[in-house]
């Protein structure tokens, strides 16, 4: 399928609370059997590699052979960031990479994104719901900046923020790969919208941009202007700009869903509903219903 089509956008789901919430990649514990939750992994040991092949299901061997990785919706967490960089970095025909909805938070999100640096094949990754933060955004865009080969980059839910919508669009200012982002519903705030603003009057790559359900331009009709216009400038730039792939044929696509997402905050993010839930009023059976 064409590397600029979107997928379907999970539904945001509660971020786990208790000790699940507290694992980090310096003490893995095994989920599952009884007998199995007292041991401890070193990341990236042949054990703890042992332990997340059986979790997805397959072998390293096929793991880091295969051309197309589909690990959406397995759980996948915190205690999974070396064995995803120790595959990232070591398969060398993988060109597509399906993370989404598996909240692997910061930690793991850095190490996916120092994985990503060195990798030069992998063309598409869907990291959709994968909460990656700040620190994980910084990393990904380091990796951006080596001009990595993606071209497909799904970010949509992932608490990034002003400052790691920030550090994604800084990146793309030289990246001369990515053809489609999605940043949707990360809370970029107006700083992020001028961020991305400026990048589009400097790129001339990117062809898809999804801004959707984002607390800075929801709602605000001035900073929908500010990013509508800059796109308008790189789309000039980019018909003037050197043909290399069919991607640089099409116009750019620019996406602003005009619905409510996360609110960023210095302490967090919160989810925002614009409908409440509308109760029937109570009436006869006999008497027609005005809601």
């Amino acid at each position: 399928s064409d590397l600029a089509t979107p997928s379907a956008r999970p539904s945001a789901l509660p971020s786990p609370s208790g000790p699940t919430a507290a694992l980090t990649m310096e003490e893995v514990k095994t989920p599952g059997a009884m007998e199995e939750e007292d041991k401890v992994y070193v990341p990236g040991s042949p054990e703890d590699l042992a332990r997340f092949f059986a979790k997805v299901k397959t072998t390293e061997s096929d793991a880091l052979s295969a051309k197309h990785l589909d690990w959406g919706w397995k759980v996948l967490g915190p205690e999974d960031g070396a064995a995803l960089a120790h595959v990232i970095s070591k398969n060398k025909t993988c060109i597509t990479l399906d993370l989404f909805v598996n909240e692997i938070f910061e930690e793991a999100g850095v190490a996916v994104g120092k994985a990503l640096a060195s990798n030069m094949v992998l063309k598409s990754l869907d990291l959709q719901q994968a909460q990656v933060g700040v620190p994980g955004a910084k990393a990904i865009a380091a990796a951006l900046k080596a001009n990595i080969p993606l071209m497909n980059l799904k970010m949509h839910y992932n608490h990034l923020g002003p400052e790691g919508v920030g550090a994604i669009a800084e990146a793309l200012k030289t990246n001369d790969k990515l053809t489609n982002l999605d940043l949707g519903d990360n809370g970029m705030m107006k700083e992020g919208v001028q961020a991305l603003a400026a990048m589009l009057q400097k790129n001339t790559k990117l062809m898809r941009l999804d801004c959707s359900k984002n607390a800075g331009l929801w709602g605000d009709d001035a900073m929908k202007g500010v990013l509508t216009k800059a796109g308008e400038q790189h789309d000039a730039a980019r018909k003037k700009a050197k043909k290399l792939i069919p991607q640089d044929e099409l116009p750019f696509k620019l996406l602003m869903e005009d619905s409510p997402g996360q609110m960023w905050s210095p302490n967090g993010f919160v989810n925002v509903v614009k409908y409440p839930k509308q109760r029937r009023p109570k009436t006869n059976r006999d008497e027609p219903v005005v809601i």
